[in-house]
């Protein structure tokens, strides 16, 4: 039979860490980040055994926030075993990833007045948002916008890659949106 410190500590757990699957890669002492005590994983989404991670984001994690390191059983494609790491929910990951551009593209980067790129996630309020009598948003099924003190999800729209989102629906502690 279960203890009550036992559930309670899985609890606990539970509420202050978040699972981050990947595997460890090795890498040397003088990389700037691991001088910082931070330590790389390749994320991993597992579906197929071997685990195709290619392509996933290299996560950098301060060693002390890594609270735990399980083996999950899989592997990667190359033969290395996928773990789950338990990391503080408060830490702070530094996400390192690449964009794939055309040539073309990189000559503006030689120059210093070169546009920044446009940011890949975009939050803004809603056209019509927070006005009285405004138009009906195509997202909002036919509620007009009132003017809210507290502004609530369906007061924004989120632009992620050039693609707008619009808010559909909520749960306790989330916003869920859908493509418009």
């Amino acid at each position: 039979m279960a203890s009550y410190e036992s559930a309670r500590t899985r609890a606990f757990t539970q509420a202050t860490t978040t699972t981050v699957t990947g595997v460890p890669l090795e890498v040397s002492d003088d990389h700037p980040l691991r001088r910082l005590g931070q330590v790389p994983i390749q994320s991993c989404v597992c579906v197929t055994d071997p685990c195709p991670c290619d392509g996933h984001p290299i996560l950098w994690v301060d060693e002390s926030a890594i609270l735990s390191r399980t083996a999950t059983g899989r592997r990667r494609t190359d033969g290395d075993e996928v773990y789950d790491f338990a990391v503080s929910a408060d830490a702070f990951v530094t996400v390192e990833s690449f964009r794939r551009v055309r040539a073309s593209d990189t000559a503006g980067l030689r120059s210093s007045a070169a546009p920044a790129a446009p940011p890949p996630l975009i939050v803004r309020h809603r056209p019509d948002a927070g006005r009285s009598g405004a138009k009906d948003h195509p997202c909002q099924g036919g509620e007009s916008s009132v003017f809210r003190a507290d502004p609530g999800c369906n007061d924004y729209e989120i632009t992620e890659n050039g693609v707008t989102y619009c808010f559909v629906e909520s749960s306790e502690h989330y916003c869920i949106y859908v493509l418009c």
